[in-house]
C-alpha cells in the first residue's frame, strides 16, 4: 500500500511543473498596443522558434552608440502557415525597419506589427499577432 501511495504522490508531483505552462500572457501585458513606433537596425540573430519568434537587432543612435533591440512575433508555425516565413527569412546583417508596439517599461523591445526588409513588407496586413 505504501508503494502505491508513493507512486500516486510522485505522479501528482511530476504533473505540477507543467501547470504554469498552461497559462499564456497576452502581448498587452508587456507592450503598449495602443502605440506604434518604428525602429531601424541590423539583424544580429533570428530565432525562428515557438512560442514566439524573436528578431534581435542593433540600432545605432545619432551619437553612434549601439543598442540591442528585441522584436517579438508569434511562433514559427503560425508565421510559416500564415505568412510563408522560414528560418532563413531574416539573416544576420539584414537591414530592417520594424513597426510595432513599444515595451511598457521603456526596454528596447517591440511587439511586431510589420517588418520591412529592403523597404518591402514581410507580413500581410498590419500584424498584431
Amino acid at each position: 500500500m505504501n508503494s502505491r501511495l508513493a507512486a500516486i504522490v510522485a505522479g501528482i508531483a511530476m504533473a505540477f511543473p507543467s501547470i504554469p505552462s498552461l497559462g499564456h500572457h497576452g502581448s498587452n501585458v508587456v507592450y503598449d498596443l495602443t502605440q506604434s513606433i518604428t525602429v531601424a537596425g541590423t539583424v544580429t540573430e533570428f530565432q525562428f522558434v515557438n512560442p514566439h519568434t524573436q528578431i534581435l537587432f542593433d540600432v545605432t543612435g545619432e551619437d553612434g552608440s549601439v543598442v540591442g533591440w528585441l522584436a517579438g512575433l508569434p511562433g514559427s508555425i503560425r508565421l510559416t502557415l500564415e505568412e510563408g516565413w522560414s528560418s532563413d527569412t531574416l539573416e544576420p546583417g539584414d537591414e530592417i525597419s520594424i513597426l510595432g508596439a513599444p515595451a511598457r517599461n521603456d526596454a528596447p523591445s517591440v511587439w511586431v506589427e510589420q517588418v520591412f526588409l529592403n523597404g518591402e513588407p514581410l507580413l500581410g496586413d498590419k500584424y498584431t499577432g
